[in-house]
């Protein structure tokens, strides 16, 4: 499985986690899901009664061509900069269609269109986002604002979860995990996230702030809701069961144990990388996987860690969805084929997301990283459990600062 995304960054406006869930939203205006043959699921309903069908055979390049240039301007809600450069070669290769980017955080584009949508206004046609700590599948997918799609000749070649169990197709693939200055180590300084509360580490753990970017706080989450995960790497770590300090398990007690031992929290990923890239430096980072691709621009000299015990991380997936009642619905199909790189996996719209740092769902797609997806020590993301779960993650977390 190969996979991307990046959060907070240059090409991002937010990190909201993938999730995993449901194979079809909910149709809220009561019409069935069309069949999804080749996906092997159910398309997302519309909750207008106009069923996003990812089996019709109308939905080749070609045909939705021809009834994309009736339609008029696309309008696409992004998290990702991505869609911007993707934008650019569509328009050449569809002259005849015009592309509007709004690039928008993950949690303003799920109130936005709520807002929208309540009030009778269906504006967007695309919706590229990430997660929001399962608030785009509970509140977006399963009401029907975010309907799903996947063109059933590109299915087969589609990677799991996002083929059948996840919530939509993403895109790209990130996540969230310990960066170094390979200037100053020569190996890699952290084998097992306990390690950051060691006296070796003190004053020394930079993280991007949780509380305004979704993903941060989907990797603490995702720690307390496998707090077993993390309890038994600690005893691998130091060799004896876990005390707890007035917290309730192993992953509360991660955060605590952080902060107790000097966390720095800075805005952005970026700062995160500043502060420990630029010079010679023995401080580690919290960021974003993708944020490798930018050691050039930026003066870094920046790696990250893909190998964590007990697990590196959780994925941050970009997906794609169609909107609810998209005005200009075969224009919607025929972008979403575009930035997927079309039948063949080599269009010049899937360039802007296939990048280092983060990997293509696609298994005919050769990812640029030296580790495939696949081989990464990685949580499953769980939407459900994140969404009852971060609130109160999210209070603690405010307690400690």
């Amino acid at each position: 499985m190969l996979i991307l995304t990046a959060c907070g960054q240059t090409n991002d406006a937010d990190g909201a986690n993938a999730s995993g869930g449901n194979n079809a939203s909910a149709n809220a205006g009561g019409q069935a899901a069309n069949e999804t043959a080749a996906a092997g699921n159910d398309a997302a309903g519309n909750a207008g009664g106009n069923a996003a069908d990812a089996s019709a055979s109308a939905d080749s390049a070609d045909a939705l061509y021809a009834k994309a240039k009736e339609e008029g301007k696309l309008i696409v809600y992004s998290t990702s900069g991505r869609a911007n450069d993707a934008a650019e070669t569509f328009m050449k290769q569809y002259p005849e269609i015009k592309v509007e980017v709004s690039k928008v955080k993950s949690d303003e584009i799920l109130d936005k269109v709520t807002k929208e949508q309540d009030a009778g206004q269906f504006n967007p046609d695309v919706i590229i986002t990430k997660e929001v700590s399962g608030a785009v599948e509970e509140e977006m997918v399963k009401p029907g604002r975010y309907l799903k799609y996947l063109p059933a000749d590109i299915a087969p070649m589609v990677d799991e979860p996002y083929r059948t169990q996840a919530e939509a197709y993403a895109n790209y693939v990130e996540f969230r995990t310990i960066f170094y200055n390979a200037k100053h180590y020569a190996e890699v300084p952290v084998k097992n996230w306990w390690d950051l509360t060691t006296p070796e580490f003190k004053g020394k753990v930079y993280t991007a702030d949780p509380l305004s970017s979704p993903a941060f706080m989907d990797l603490f989450t995702t720690m307390v809701v496998n707090s077993d995960d993390m309890a038994a790497a600690y005893k691998e770590k130091f060799g004896k069961d876990i005390e707890l300090h007035g917290t309730e398990n192993a992953g509360y007690e991660y955060i605590q144990e952080l902060f107790d031992n000097g966390l720095i929290v800075l805005k952005g990923s970026d700062d995160v990388l500043d502060a420990i890239g630029k010079a010679d430096r023995d401080a580690v980072g919290l960021a974003v996987s993708g944020d490798v691709s930018k050691n050039e621009e930026n003066g870094w000299t920046i790696q990250p860690i893909y190998d964590i015990k007990p697990k590196t991380s959780v994925p941050d997936s970009g997906y794609f969805f169609l909107a609810n009642k998209a005005p200009h619905e075969a224009a919607a199909k025929l972008f979403v084929r575009w930035m997927m790189g079309e039948t063949d996996g080599k269009g010049a719209g899937l360039d802007p997301f296939n990048q280092v740092g983060s990997w293509v769902p696609r298994s005919d797609v050769q990812t640029k990283n030296d580790i495939p997806y696949e081989s990464l020590n990685l949580w499953a993301f769980d939407g459900e459990a994140l969404y009852n779960t971060a609130p109160k993650v999210r209070d603690f977390w405010i307690k400690q600062k």
